[in-house]
């Protein structure tokens, strides 16, 4: 689990403990982490690369809209 949610974490390290109760629990927000590493890792790969600046513009835009939506989230978790 830690590998597919290791972007994540680095992002939110100050959260780690709420984001893996979260990844645990909450269905929706594992398919928002799934969607982040999926993004981060295009990301990744596009770097260095010529004419692709469109590509990562969508991609940055893609990234910081997950994060909005993660940190939500992480921000309303309520432990049960």
């Amino acid at each position: 689990m830690v590998e597919r949610i290791r972007s994540l974490l680095a992002r939110f390290s100050e959260n780690e403990e709420t984001v893996r109760q979260l990844v645990a629990t909450d269905p929706g927000f594992d398919a928002l982490c799934d969607a982040y590493r999926e993004v981060i890792e295009r990301l990744d790969g596009l770097e260095g690369l010529d004419g692709l600046e469109a590509e990562v513009e969508r991609l940055e835009e893609r990234r910081a809209r997950l994060e909005e939506d993660l940190l939500m989230h992480i921000e309303g978790y309520q432990p049960q």
